[in-house]
This record gives structure tokens, C-alpha cells and sequence, in this order.
């Protein structure tokens, strides 16, 4: 149910590594509270949260790289503390009792975000209920780097990974070739997977500078495409 334009609010959270974390939040009554972590905080993705939290889900903005002065390149990812990222994630959850938590990363971020969970539960495994609904990958980048012609090599975190995962594969690029394959090693390591192909669309759709009318209009309605995208993490019991 549409409630208005909801308005950022930046939060700052210093953690126990000394480390501060600040995010844009969205706040929302509904009871899910989406991490959405990226890699550098863009309009397209502050507009679709806010359209977001209009809509009753409370949306938690977070550059990941900034707080450990990290360059955005692909092995920077690899330097941000997984263990920082997990004891943030605690923190929110203490932070709002009884809402349950979705995470959302696209690219190369998404392979952060299954550390950061497959880190949690590692140390938490005593919370009942389990308060991670799933994750919602962009495109996810879960390999190492390729050479022409090569096949995927992932990850280890793709192996340890048991979480309901949402992907959306846009289809005009090299990862929709390789779906299958990610999503079986993901099911054989006990995830549930839901694989949505985007048709038309490329990588990076919402923030190219070379956008086709397609992937405007997709960016135009970001908020809703991930709503819908969602659902079988946030309808379930």
C-alpha cells in the first residue's frame, strides 16, 4: 500500500572494529527491513528505495567500500572485513526486533553479502527464528576473474552458502549462459534458488550511460521490478 515519498535518513554505526558504517535509511512500518549494499551509492538506487520504503519496506542504503577508503575495484571486495559486515548485520537485527531481514547487492557486492550471511549464521545459529529471509542478487559476479573462453571458477562462499537467493539474470550478457551452472552448485550446497531472466537488459541496466529505451524504462521502475522480485523471499513464513 502506497504511503508517500518516503525521506532518507542517514544513520552512522560505529562498530566494535572501530570501523563506522553509514548508511542512507528508508524507513517503513511493513516487517521487512531490506540491507541493500552497493558499492557506490547512486540516484537510481536512493529513487527505487525510496519507492521501496512508499510501499512498507524499510530499505538500509550502505556503501560498503567507503568506510575502509577502498578504491571501487573488483579485489576490493576481497578487503572489506567480512566479520565487520556480520556484526553490522547483528546490529540491525537487535536494532529492529521482529522484523525479518532481506539482503540486496548486485555485481561483485554480491559475493560480500554472502559472506556477510554465511558469517552470521556461523556465529548466530542460536536465534530462532532465523531473522535472514534471503538475498536478492543483481547479476551476481561470484567468480573469480575469467580469461576468454574459460569457465566460471567460484567463489568458495557459493559452496558454504544455505539461503533462499532471488537472482535476476539479465539475458544480453555473458552470465545468462552460466545461470544454470551457478544455480546448481548454489542448490547443491543447500540453497533454495529462484532465477529470473530479464529480458533486453544488460549488466549495470540502471546506471549505464548508454541506456537503451528497454533498460530506462526498467530503471524508471526499479523499486517495483525488485519488489516483485522479492516476494518469494518476503511472502513466506
Amino acid at each position: 500500500m502506497l504511503t508517500g515519498r518516503a525521506e532518507a535518513i542517514e544513520v552512522s554505526q560505529h562498530l566494535p572494529s572501530g570501523a563506522e558504517i553509514v548508511s542512507q535509511r528508508y524507513p517503513a512500518a511493513g516487517k521487512i527491513l531490506a540491507v541493500w549494499l552497493t558499492d557506490e551509492r547512486s540516484a537510481e538506487e536512493e529513487k527505487a528505495a525510496a519507492d521501496m520504503a512508499a510501499q512498507g519496506m524499510e530499505i538500509w542504503l550502505t556503501d560498503c567500500l567507503t568506510p575502509y577508503f577502498l578504491p571501487l575495484l573488483p579485489s576490493s571486495w576481497n578487503q572489506v572485513p567480512v566479520r565487520d559486515m556480520s556484526d553490522w548485520l547483528e546490529t540491525l537485527r537487535r536494532q529492529s526486533p521482529g522484523k525479518r531481514i532481506v539482503l540486496i547487492a548486485n555485481g561483485r557486492v554480491s559475493t560480500l553479502a554472502l559472506r556477510m550471511a554465511s558469517d552470521w549464521h556461523g556465529r548466530h545459529a542460536d536465534v530462532v527464528p532465523d531473522p535472514l529471509a534471503g538475498a536478492l542478487l543483481m547479476w551476481p559476479l561470484l567468480y573469480r576473474e575469467l580469461l576468454p573462453g574459460q569457465e566460471p571458477d567460484y567463489d568458495p562462499v557459493v559452496h558454504l552458502t544455505h539461503l533462499n537467493l532471488v537472482i535476476l539474470q539479465p539475458k544480453s550478457s555473458a552470465g545468462y549462459w552460466w545461470r544454470e551452472r551457478l544455480k546448481g552448485f548454489l542448490e547443491g550446497a543447500g540453497s533454495r534458488v529462484w532465477m529470473n531472466v530479464l529480458p533486453g537488459l544488460r549488466d549495470g541496466f540502471y546506471g549505464r550511460g548508454d541506456n537503451t529505451p528497454q533498460e530506462i524504462n526498467a530503471q524508471a521502475h526499479l523499486g517495483t521490478l525488485l519488489l516483485d522480485a522479492l516476494k518469494p523471499l518476503t511472502d513466506s513464513p
